[in-house]
């Protein structure tokens, strides 16, 4: 067996001549000629002729002195030099393709805006609400992006993140956008029959848990006075959407923001049981990037992500105080 084929380091100046690179459309020829092991196809691909791809190949292995392909009746075979080509120069290609993707988009940079959000609140919130800014901005081409905890903002492309904890990120600004505050719900069929729908039916109930707050219905408990032997028992899922589909499910009692299920109270499709509330530990933040600040499509979201804060803040203060919602439209209440 023959040793592989090794790259030798290539000095800068052999490199920087012209004449000793092959060009761009030469190399897209060998790719889809290895690729579809025929001229006519990767021709046909190109949109080029037969003659065409011919020569392009022709060009390489007379600049190298070094065949490319055996002909053989089930088509073109890379030779062993052609293997060790193809295996250098394909990701090449691929990532001048994706340079020139991104080089095109710095054109239109003040009017594109990458979001990041955690999986549950983008879905829940912040999507609904979409429609709105984009009316609002039809020129902003919005990317939204699910991010969990802590990352490399500066580095990562993002131009923004929803974030519910602190806003300590580095090199980076923040803006505090509401509290969280959680009630307790069901779906009404689990409600025992004769009973009315209150705090009371929860010590009969399975309690569903979040798998990064593990307290939170022994504190709900607490601020509601009323005991319960195992409060921290019970099914726990990581992330808001699988707590209410279990809840959905029948599963049991879930804590829960009243925006995250608005949708499902305005149907019915779950019931309030109690609105005694427990402040969560952490907050939603916006938090930017400091070197992102003066992008003009970042600071119109800014302006209108924190509205939208704000009255969701306001429409959670009247649930609180006993208002029913009776529909949910694009990320706003009706109330009654």
């Amino acid at each position: 067996m023959k040793p592989a084929l090794r790259s030798p380091t290539v000095p800068r100046h052999v490199v920087e001549r012209e004449g000793f690179l092959p060009s761009i459309s030469s190399l897209r020829a060998f790719v889809f000629s290895a690729q579809y092991r025929s001229f006519s196809q990767a021709a046909g691909e190109l949109g080029v002729t037969q003659g065409g791809i011919s020569r392009a190949i022709k060009s390489i292995e007379e600049m190298t002195g070094t065949k490319l392909f055996e002909r053989t009746g089930h088509g073109l075979v890379l030779t062993e030099a052609g293997r060790a080509y193809l295996q250098e120069v394909q990701p090449i290609i691929e990532d001048l393709g994706a340079a020139t993707l991104r080089l095109s988009t710095y054109a239109d940079a003040d009017d594109t805006l990458t979001i990041a959000s955690l999986p549950s609140l983008g879905g829940r919130w912040l999507v609904p609400r979409l429609k709105r800014f984009m009316t609002q901005h039809p020129n902003i081409e919005l990317c939204v992006t699910a991010q969990i905890g802590h990352f490399d903002l500066e580095g990562s492309g993002v131009d923004c993140v929803i974030h519910y904890g602190n806003e300590a990120w580095s090199d980076s600004l923040s803006d505090m956008l509401m509290d969280e505050v959680t009630i307790p719900a069901c779906i009404p069929d689990i409600v025992p029959r004769g009973r009315e729908i209150s705090a009371d039916v929860l010590r009969d109930m399975v309690l569903i848990q979040h798998l990064h707050r593990p307290t939170a219905w022994r504190d709900w408990f607490r601020a509601a006075d009323i005991p319960h032997p195992q409060p921290m028992a019970g099914p726990r899922y990581e992330q808001y959407q699988m707590g209410i589909e279990a809840a959905l499910a029948g599963m049991g009692a879930v804590l829960m923001p009243p925006f995250m299920i608005a949708s499902e109270l305005a149907q019915g499709r779950l019931v309030i049981l109690d609105r005694t509330t427990v402040h969560s530990p952490w907050r939603y933040y916006f938090i930017y990037p400091k070197s992102r600040r003066s992008k003009p499509a970042l600071q119109r979201f800014r302006h209108w992500v924190r509205m939208e804060a704000k009255r969701t803040w306001a429409e959670t203060q009247r649930i609180l105080e006993g208002g029913d919602v009776t529909a949910y439209v694009d990320g706003r209440y009706r109330m009654k």
